[in-house]
């Protein structure tokens, strides 16, 4: 399905990176033209195994960002319901439900807890993720305090538990978890942040002192500014950070919990430029890991390794092992997936789950891959409609269950998002 023209395509995405307006208007333009000769009369999805969607018949369903299982090891799903449609931007005067159900028992049309909260978007939901087998978190907006705060749930007391005066982004158990400004990244990048509170000015996104990522230890609530964006910027400084408007994102946390990634972006006027860097759980100072212009998506292999899709030393976009100890990047199956554009690995043990954005027919690919003998196979294909685009596109974003037993991902290949799950051979 694969030819030259797929390489020709993304030689030109990148060549229009710096020019993100025109680049949008180009892409859209020519994604209509090619889906009109080629793929209008496809299939709306093919797969290997039967799949099965979370959620009454008459609602929309999504779970969110790739890097958490929506089922918990108690067998609890957790997911977002909207109540109005996704394709619309967010809005702060609408509420989302944030829903539990009995995947073990397989009561997947009715939720056994359905809590509110105003703090989300399309992409990440609230952030609602498992802190152990009964307890999940999630994002909120205090209308009283004018801040975003995140919330603790337990399942089997079906109550609030604990409420923190900080966001979460990534934990680590029931131990701590990071934070960051929700409101810089909704001014910078609104795919990822919340409606609640207006855009900051210029004059609060150069300041680089008191704003960055935050601790916070859960049992105390008690927080700290564990990095500052001025500790950012001093990290292999640039000439450019001075006059660079910088955000933080996508902090993910280690599986030992020591040490956590995060991707800073800075820009320079609508020019954006991607460092990964690796920060500490105490404190301590911070790495570049890597830094060639472009990071994309990452996940934790183990302790010391992490699975990317980057740009290398080389200068070439594409899947790599990055070492966090050497800073080495191996390219993944010797560049063999790169062919496949930007994706959002999910590792389980030694293989893992990714996908692909849509191609000419519109077709979103999920994809399993084993690390140990370079194999791929493609899980399914999933239509996504012109409805859903930029700031409501439809991300596959897969995920594995703890166990190892199910692959869940969010589409609208049915005419409206929902979550959906297909059990593996």
């Amino acid at each position: 399905m694969h030819s030259r023209f797929d390489v020709l395509e993304r030689r030109i995405a990148r060549m229009l990176s710096d020019f993100p307006r025109l680049k949008s208007v180009i892409k859209l333009l020519y994604s209509r033209t090619v889906y009109l000769a080629v793929g209008a009369r496809a299939a709306r999805s093919a797969s290997s195994s039967a799949v099965s969607r979370v959620g009454a018949d008459d609602v929309e369903t999504f779970f969110g960002y790739y890097d958490k299982s929506p089922v918990s090891t108690k067998g609890w799903l957790l997911c977002h319901t909207p109540r109005h449609p996704s394709t619309q931007p967010p809005q702060s005067t609408l509420s989302i439900a944030v829903q539990v159900f009995d995947f073990d028992a397989r009561e997947l049309a009715h939720p056994v807890m359905s809590l509110d909260t105003h703090a989300y978007n399309w992409q990440q939901g609230a952030r609602a993720h498992w802190l152990d087998g009964e307890h999940f978190i999630f994002n909120d907006f205090d209308a009283q305090a004018r801040r975003y705060i995140s919330r603790v749930h337990c399942v089997r007391g079906r109550s609030e538990v604990q409420r923190y005066d900080r966001a979460v982004q990534d934990s680590h158990g029931r131990e701590y978890f990071l934070a960051i400004n929700y409101q810089r990244l909704h001014t910078l990048r609104p795919d990822y942040g919340y409606r609640n509170l207006p855009p900051l000015d210029d004059t609060v996104l150069a300041g680089r002192d008191n704003d960055g990522i935050w601790k916070v230890e859960q049992n105390s609530g008690l927080s700290r500014l564990l990095y500052s964006f001025e500790d950012i910027c001093k990290a292999a400084p640039h000439d450019d950070f001075s006059h660079a408007r910088h955000k933080v994102n996508h902090v993910m946390i280690s599986p030992d919990g020591q040490r956590f990634i995060f991707l800073h972006r800075y820009f320079l006027g609508r020019r954006k430029v991607d460092r990964l860097m690796l920060g500490a759980a105490d404190g301590s100072a911070l790495r570049v890991l890597a830094a060639y212009g472009m990071v994309s998506h990452c996940f934790w292999m183990s302790d010391a390794a992490v699975l990317c899709y980057a740009r290398g030393p080389s200068g070439f976009d594409g899947y790599y092992i990055l070492d966090i100890c050497t800073g080495h990047m191996d390219a993944l199956f010797g560049g063999a997936l790169d062919i496949m554009g930007d994706g959002h690995p999910h590792v389980h043990g030694h293989w893992f789950v990714t996908d692909s954005y849509p191609d000419r027919r519109r077709m979103q690919r999920l994809l399993r891959a084993d690390l140990r003998s370079g194999q791929t196979h493609e899980l399914g294909r999933f239509y996504q409609s012109f409805r859903y685009g930029g700031e409501t596109r439809c991300d596959l974003h897969p995920r594995i269950t703890p166990d190892g037993r199910y692959v869940f991902f969010d589409s609208v290949y049915e005419g409206r998002r929902g979550l959906y799950f297909l059990e593996l051979s």
